[in-house]
């Protein structure tokens, strides 16, 4: 799935598109902060993306106004598992975390170190980037969260793997399974304006410009938040998010959806509150 993972990249060739590179938090450090704002205007079935030029300044605070104009937290983390082509989210804030779809809370807001309390302290708050991924019948969950450049890989019922030593921390990090098998599974992990993908923790560093992946505007192409992979209908539907926002992405087109986060899930509105 790699290979087929990179072959589709490289289909789409180099878009030039700009780069930044930025400075991630380590391990005891608070998550990174919030950076630009974006709005994300969805017309017929294509997206036109622009971020307003009073937004040209980063915003260190971590807290965005959406299209609704109320100040909410960025997520420190949030992942995607296909559920029988059914989406189900996990996100963190601070030392949160909530399990919903579309329709609404499934699970949360409750505290992170009370759900999984044989996590090391490190990986109670703060965290960094987390992935889901599914390691039996009966859709198991899997997950990594990863903190500056330490990771580590459990399920529910205990640690699987780590805390491991990355090569390098990352903005963002996805895990999905390949159609068929549970393992081994496909991770793709961002940093600055590159990704890498690859089979196992700990993960290589970044090699290949975002900007080289089909159809992703210049504004998602560079210091994105996290990111999410599924399969779906045989092929990579991809979610990018910055801020208040998100970009799908599949076979090289746009996936119609509403980009503002708060507008698309009003439910997590109390969960993000500053």
């Amino acid at each position: 799935m790699i290979g087929v993972f990179q072959r589709w990249v490289r289909a789409g060739g180099t878009a030039g598109a700009a780069r930044g590179q930025r400075a991630k938090s380590g391990v005891g450090q608070p998550h990174r902060p919030g950076r630009w704002r974006l709005l994300v205007a969805v017309v017929s079935a294509a997206a036109v993306v622009a971020v307003p030029a009073a937004a040209s300044a980063a915003n260190n605070s971590g807290i965005n106004s959406g299209a609704s104009g109320v100040p909410v937290r960025d997520f420190d983390a949030i992942t995607t598992a296909n559920q029988n082509n059914v989406w189900k989210h996990l996100a963190l804030i601070q030392d949160r975390y909530v399990i919903f779809n579309d329709n609404g809370i499934i699970e949360g807001p409750g505290r992170i170190r009370e759900k999984w309390p044989f996590l090391p302290a490190d990986f109670h708050r703060d965290l960094d980037d987390a992935s889901v991924h599914f390691s039996g019948p009966g859709f198991r969950w899997r997950y990594t969260f990863t903190k500056g450049t330490s990771a580590i890989i459990f399920e529910d019922s205990g640690i699987v793997a780590g805390p491991l030593l990355q090569v390098q921390d990352y903005d963002g990090i996805a895990s999905f399974n390949n159609p068929g098998q549970f393992l081994p599974v496909t991770y793709f992990a961002v940093r600055g304006s590159q990704f890498v993908t690859f089979a196992n923790l700990p993960g290589p560093a970044v090699n290949t410009p975002l900007s080289s992946i089909p159809g992703l505007p210049e504004q998602f192409t560079h210091d994105l938040d996290d990111v999410s992979v599924e399969v779906e209908n045989g092929s990579l539907k991809m979610s990018f998010y910055r801020d208040n926002q998100r970009f799908i992405l599949q076979n090289g087109r746009f996936v119609p959806d509403i980009g503002d986060l708060l507008m698309k899930w009003p439910f997590l509105l109390n969960f993000r509150l500053p």
